[in-house]
């Protein structure tokens, strides 16, 4: 037996394997699928003022009008909710609303360091139905309180007495005025307390916590 003879003797015979006909058709449709991805995310990262000067397109009048948009849209953008924590921005922020609110005229605002209190006039608290809803200090109270997300609370202090009486005085006024201010849109977290006033003066505030800082 001769050498060629020998090693073909000592070979196996291989079945060829058929690839289904389909197949490379799969292959150029899967290739192309993934250019198209690729494409598509680089034109969404492509910086559309830089593409229009390479190709010499002037900005369009649409182009400058999503420019006011954008600018617009950032200067009336929401201040973060931490800045609802920080009692000197959130003093600020009262101050300006009760300042453009006629019916705010007569409060005070004091900022403390862990919340802001309102002092409001007592001769305009107890005013009747017959004053008009624009010059209405409890009406335009609550609102302010509505758009104020902080938690808060109406304080009635009243000067010490030895039976206790001004006590009970004081935490019934302030449930009085939380309910009237419920009635007209004040949020129903509104809290009513009372205490012991330091200049032997009565003395009606809301109280705006600050809110407790994130972990």
């Amino acid at each position: 037996m001769s050498g060629d003879n020998f090693i073909r003797a000592g070979q196996q015979p291989r079945e060829e394997i058929k690839q289904p006909v389909w197949l490379m058709s799969f292959a150029d449709f899967a290739g192309c699928l993934l250019a198209s991805f690729v494409l598509l995310y680089s034109l969404a990262q492509t910086d559309r003022a830089r593409m229009q000067a390479a190709f010499g397109i002037e900005a369009t009048a649409e182009t400058e009008a999503g420019k006011e948009a954008g600018a617009a849209d950032k200067s009336m953008a929401t201040k973060p909710t931490t800045d609802g924590r920080d009692t000197d921005y959130l003093a600020t922020l009262l101050q300006t609303k009760i300042d453009a609110a006629p019916a705010l005229a007569d409060i005070i605002v004091i900022p403390f360091q862990d919340e802001v209190t309102l002092e409001l006039p007592l001769a305009r608290i107890g005013s009747d139905a017959s004053v008009p809803r624009e010059e209405d200090l409890l009406f335009a109270l609550a609102g302010l309180l509505a758009v104020t997300l902080n938690e808060s609370a109406l304080r009635a202090d009243i000067p010490a007495d030895a039976t206790g009486d001004n006590w009970d005085k004081g935490m019934a006024l302030a449930n009085a005025l939380v309910q009237r201010l419920r009635d007209v849109g004040a949020p129903d977290t509104l809290l009513a307390r009372t205490g012991l006033s330091t200049d032997d003066a009565a003395h009606v505030r809301v109280v705006i916590f600050r809110e407790a800082d994130e972990p």
